[in-house]
């Protein structure tokens, strides 16, 4: 696009500048023949040549017309109008006076040196046709008798008709002549312009435009060469792939802008550790590929590695802030890990994704694992994408008891992949991917949209249960969520305080006006918050009060040792006695043991779930499991 603008913007500018200066042309030409044919007027009106004076009054108009036409933006048709029209009236007043005695004949090569400066090339052969045809014709007629022409006296009148004549003709030639120096000027200068306008075309096609950095296809081609010299003289080649941590927040915090001066700043600093030898370029948004040449081992890229994470770590100035970023590193070498540049350069980039779920800020090598594990994550992610559409996912329901009285309450919905190959598959073997692959919506939707169909088929069978179901991250970030409740809850017709949304407590550290008005909202709709996993993160009673959650899940790891366990014990004593003096329920997760299910009573535990009650049940068989455990109440 930018290339195509320069091309544009040249060739434009080009134009302008020669369309000017032909006008500056014909305003010029125009002014000498107007100035000729006004001495020619006067003179014809001296001696009583009514004839002619009458042709050099329409030559006098018809320039005048031209004028009018050129001033208009019609240059083309000025400049046909006049000249056909002056060769015309040569022709007659040459006809009618002295033919090829008169002085007018001078006037025909001066006609045709302006046609070849400024007309087309059609027009300039039309004229000289009627020239050659006009003398012809007066040749043949003297020749044959037909008309006789006479030459008058010479005089004052002739000298003046014919040095008319000349100074236009000669004025014509001189401007002509420095018209084609200032041409010749003007190519040069041109042909300058074209020369840096190709060399920054040039530059655009292999270097990125916010950075100056070489892009992905010139970065390709040096690597190539690279790998050529290293495999040649048997030396390694190292690959580091860089990815700025965090940008994405800096990026929507701050603006786009502000996320475009800081890659700037960041590529301005990684230049400064690259070598004459080495080749760096931006791969993509906030995504940095280096090239090491002529490396000793494993050892100088890891070196290298962390230089380049210790120049970032100083804080940027980014519009009056100070910021501070990291790099997460990965790396690949010439020949172990490939033989390519694509080759190295994906394998660079599955040891970046590494470190970055090391926590960032840290480098990895690649090894083989890592490719490895890449393929069988992408071959999940296909297999996911089709699973939805085959109806492979299946919903199981784990009871929820109430402690005091032992009542079926209700259930939490628990996902499971119905593989054709690999049987029944837990979340912990594609949550991940489905969650990185952003098909946890799509998902998050269907488990919603399932576990209140479920519920309301219950509520046929005279059970009006309710059900809890687990939400991702993902699903709070698309902002879609409480239309999807809301159409999910008004299609099946289930009661809103039926349903119970499950928020983990990392979720519950977006600290967004957005995220909290989310929350308000779904209140509002009437549907119950529960935090999953409680203890297991980042607790904190503020959250607690902020977001006016009804549940706390006390999480299994606290629960499966509680009748051992007196420090286990004491948290969950604390948990259950804090969340009743904010009016909240507490649901205890992985219950296996009869004495932990009497610990837990005994301490005001609200509700409990686990294998001591059942296992996670498709769902007719929690609908039989329901059905007996409503009789034996």
């Amino acid at each position: 696009m930018e290339m195509a603008e320069i091309k544009g913007g040249l060739d434009k500018d080009f134009f302008t500048r020669m369309q000017d200066r032909q006008n500056r042309r014909l305003r010029l030409i125009g002014n000498l023949v107007i100035l000729v044919l006004l001495t020619i007027e006067l003179r014809t009106l001296l001696i009583g040549a009514w004839n002619d004076s009458i042709l050099v009054a329409a030559a006098l108009a018809t320039v005048l017309v031209a004028r009018k036409l050129t001033a208009r933006g019609k240059p083309e048709y000025a400049v046909s109008v006049a000249l056909m029209t002056l060769t015309l009236l040569v022709s007659c007043s040459m006809w009618l006076e002295q033919g090829l005695y008169s002085g007018a004949l001078i006037a025909f090569p001066t006609v045709l040196v302006v046609a070849g400066v400024i007309a087309s090339e059609r027009l300039f052969w039309a004229l000289l046709t009627i020239m050659l045809a006009t003398v012809a014709l007066i040749s043949f007629s003297a020749y044959f008798g037909y008309r006789a022409f006479q030459p008058l006296p010479i005089g004052v009148g002739r000298w003046a008709v014919v040095s008319s004549i000349l100074v236009v003709s000669a004025g014509t030639i001189v401007w002509m002549m420095r018209e084609m120096r200032n041409m010749q000027s003007s190519l040069e200068r041109e042909g300058k312009r074209l020369r840096c306008s190709q060399a920054k075309i040039t530059h655009l096609v292999g270097h990125d435009a916010l950075t100056g950095l070489a892009n992905r296809t010139a970065f390709s081609s040096h690597v190539t060469q690279m790998i050529e010299a290293a495999r040649t003289q048997q030396r390694t080649l190292a690959l580091l792939y860089m990815d700025v941590d965090n940008f994405k927040t800096i990026n929507d915090s701050l603006g786009h802008t502000a996320g475009d001066e800081l890659i700037r700043s960041v590529a301005g600093r990684l230049k400064q550790v690259v070598r004459d030898a080495d080749t760096l370029c931006r791969h993509g948004g906030d995504e940095f590929v280096m090239a090491l040449a002529n490396i000793d081992d494993v050892h100088t890229a890891v070196a290298v590695a962390q230089r380049m994470q210790e120049v970032i770590s100083q804080p940027f100035e980014l519009s009056s802030k100070q910021l501070v970023t990291s790099l997460s590193v990965g790396i690949s070498l010439f020949p172990n890990d490939g033989h390519d540049a694509d080759t190295l350069v994906q394998k660079s980039e599955l040891a970046m994704l590494q470190a970055k779920k090391a926590g960032r800020n840290t480098h990895f090598v690649h090894q083989e694992d890592l490719s490895a594990d890449s393929h069988q994550r992408l071959d999940i992610e296909q297999a996911l994408r089709q699973a939805i559409s085959r109806d492979e996912l299946r919903l199981y329901y784990q009871p929820i008891i109430a402690l005091k009285g032992e009542r079926l309450v209700g259930a939490e919905a628990l996902l499971r992949w119905q593989h054709p190959e690999q049987g029944l598959l837990s979340p912990d073997r594609f949550m991940d991917v489905a969650e990185q692959s952003g098909l946890i919506a799509e998902i998050g939707e269907w488990v919603i949209r399932r576990a209140c169909e479920d519920a309301m088929r219950w509520q046929q069978h005279g059970l009006r249960l309710g059900v809890s179901v687990n939400l991702s991250a993902i699903q709070i970030r698309r902002n879609n969520l409480q239309s999807v409740i809301v159409d999910v809850l008004n299609e099946s017709g289930l009661e809103p305080e039926l349903l119970e949304l499950e928020l983990t407590e990392s979720m519950l550290l977006e600290k967004s006006d957005a995220f909290l008005q989310l929350l308000k909202n779904l209140k509002k709709l009437g549907v119950s918050l529960a935090i999953d996993d409680f203890g297991t993160g980042y607790s904190n009673l503020s959250y607690l009060q902020r977001f006016n959650v009804d549940r706390l899940k006390v999480d299994k790891s606290f629960v499966l040792d509680l009748s051992s366990n007196e420090q286990n014990r004491a948290i969950v004593t604390a948990v259950i006695q804090m969340a009743h003096s904010l009016k909240l329920q507490v649901t205890a997760e992985g219950i296996e043991h009869q004495l932990v299910q009497r610990i837990l009573t005994s301490l005001g535990c609200d509700h409990a779930q686990g294998y001591l009650f059942s296992r996670p049940l498709e769902p007719d068989a929690f609908l039989g499991y329901a059905r007996s455990y409503s009789e034996r109440a």
